[in-house]
């Protein structure tokens, strides 16, 4: 792998592996993921703080689709390298599309800029999964991701400061950058807590001033040490029929890949 000499573009990851989508409306699908460092939030039930914490010294990339043996590379790691691990990965298993994530990946978007347009062109999907609070840098892609899944981050879930603004206006910028893309291609996910009912019909009337058929995803926190209480069964389909209530396409989904034991 080349060096990272003056000049050259580069991005730091911390790991690059083939494995199930366990959440949205594409969960079950086979995608090959790229997960990029750091993230201006610090939510309380982040199931990869490793991604938000000290600059990682190497990035981990899986040696072949799904046989979880990883080589260790240097980070930051070239841009020109990364699209190599990822056509090298892609072409040893049909894989539905690239899911860039994190951290959050909009924090890069030099890099972006470079790896979305380019995989594009060789007739690979990509889908950018974000928190939903960076609209000026989603504006600033070069090209948008074949697929786009948003975070409206709610506060009683994860424990940090509301951010209705700053997923309006994401929201606004998904819709404009996305228009062009086949219906479903911009999904909208709220991961809530028990508790959150108020702040869920918030998010729902949020969706529904600008699209009432955005598929919509409740995701039920999934239970960690020290994070959020997960809802009660009754208070999930509370949540399910207030969302309803203002959209046409809500669904409930859990974090299927942690429940088959998957990275």
């Amino acid at each position: 792998m080349g060096g990272a000499g003056a000049g050259r573009l580069v991005a730091t990851l911390h790991e690059i592996f083939s494995g199930i989508q366990g959440e949205g409306v594409l969960v079950g699908v086979r995608q090959l993921f790229v997960r990029f460092h750091g993230c201006q939030l610090a939510c309380a039930y982040c199931d990869t703080p490793a991604s938000r914490r000290a600059f990682p010294a190497v990035c981990l990339v899986e040696n072949a689709p799904g046989a979880r043996e990883f080589t260790a590379l240097s980070n930051p790691l070239d841009v020109a390298d990364v699209l190599d691990l990822i056509r090298a990965l892609s072409g040893g298993y049909p894989h539905h599309s690239v899911a860039v994530t994190g951290g959050e990946p909009l924090l890069h978007g030099d890099a972006l800029n470079a790896l979305l347009p380019a995989l594009h062109r060789e007739g690979i999907a990509t889908y950018l999964e974000t928190n939903g609070a960076l609209a000026d840098a989603l504006r600033r892609l070069d090209e948008p991701p074949t697929h786009l899944a948003m975070d409206i981050k709610l506060p009683g879930a994860t424990g940090g400061p509301a951010l209705w603004d700053d997923h309006a206006a994401f929201l606004d910028a998904a819709l404009e950058r996305m228009d062009l893309r086949p219906p479903g291609a911009l999904q909208v996910k709220l991961v809530f807590a028990a508790g959150c009912l108020g702040e869920i019909a918030r998010a729902a009337a949020l969706i529904a001033d600008r699209r009432r058929d955005l598929p919509t995803v409740l995701q039920p926190v999934t239970p960690r040490p020290g994070g959020p209480p997960a809802p009660p069964p009754g208070e999930t389909l509370e949540a399910q029929r207030l969302a309803a209530a203002a959209l046409c396409d809500v669904r409930v989904i859990p974090q299927t890949h942690v429940m088959l034991g998957q990275r």
